[in-house]
């Protein structure tokens, strides 16, 4: 009899304890479920009040590696601006959208400190403008042409007009350029065909009021130019002369002086 009381007894507390463990893990994982309920509420608290203040926008867009197209046109291609989430940009995007401009060669997008964007490009290099069927287009040394319009003519100020030359000499002429300097290039304002000189047949008007003449393979000279000018005095005349093959530059006479000369000599023989 005693031993049938503890038994149930014993049943009774094991009961309990069962009942009592099921409780207490039922209100431990309420606990649980209303922690992570209180942390993810917490975390969209903070989301939607950063992402609706002006902290979360791009601070500021930094552009480099730009020669040709202006800073602003890069960040509209970009369609960024200081309007846009930080944390919401994605660089591979922006760098896809920037590549397909036909002046953009490469580019990479970074995501640096104090929520700045800084955007790297390489460009193609532009060697001249001309009028070519029809329309004004931008000749690269790819030998590939980008149509110039209202939204891009300002590029005509970077590179020279080229003018007057066969399809053959305009491919050696972009293939001889390659190399020179982006202020070479800009320093130049018109690029002649000159027929009156058989073997440099190309005339280059410089901006600084300078004359070269020399061959499509002469003009990888073209980066000595500032050299050369800085050792001649402004006092003396004459145009500039490269030589292709021997590589040699020289100032003497412009043709038309020496065509000028020549007249001359002959009315003083007919007098």
């Amino acid at each position: 009899m005693l031993n049938e009381k503890k038994s149930l007894l014993d049943r009774n507390e094991l009961f309990h304890i069962r009942r009592n463990r099921k409780i207490t893990d039922r209100n431990q994982k309420i606990r649980n479920v209303c922690f992570v309920l209180s942390v993810i509420l917490s975390l969209v608290l903070i989301g939607v009040f950063y992402f609706s203040s002006d902290a979360s926008k791009i601070y500021r867009i930094t552009v480099e590696g730009n020669h040709y197209l202006s800073d602003e046109d890069i960040i509209a291609e970009s369609t960024l601006s200081t309007e846009n989430r930080f944390l919401a940009v994605l660089p591979f995007t922006i760098e896809k959208k920037l590549r397909e401009d036909p002046l953009i060669a490469e580019c990479t997008v970074r995501k640096l400190d104090r929520r700045l964007i800084q955007i790297s490009v390489t460009e193609k290099k532009a060697i001249a403008y001309m009028y070519e069927n029809g329309s004004y287009v931008l000749v690269l040394e790819t030998d590939e042409r980008i149509p110039l319009n209202g939204d891009n003519l300002y590029l005509i100020t970077k590179v020279p007009f080229l003018e007057g030359c066969t399809i053959e000499d305009v491919i050696l002429i972009e293939k001889n350029m390659a190399d020179c300097d982006y202020r070479i290039i800009n320093e130049i304002s018109e690029i002649h065909f000159y027929p009156q000189l058989k073997y440099q047949n190309l005339e280059l008007i410089m901006r600084d009021g300078n004359y070269i003449f020399t061959s499509p393979y002469g003009l990888k000279i073209l980066n000595h130019y500032f050299d050369m000018r800085s050792s001649h005095s402004s006092a003396e005349e004459g145009c500039y002369y490269f030589e292709d093959i021997s590589g040699n530059a020289y100032t003497s006479a412009c043709p038309w002086e020496e065509v000028e000369e020549t007249i001359q000599e002959e009315e003083i023989e007919e007098e």
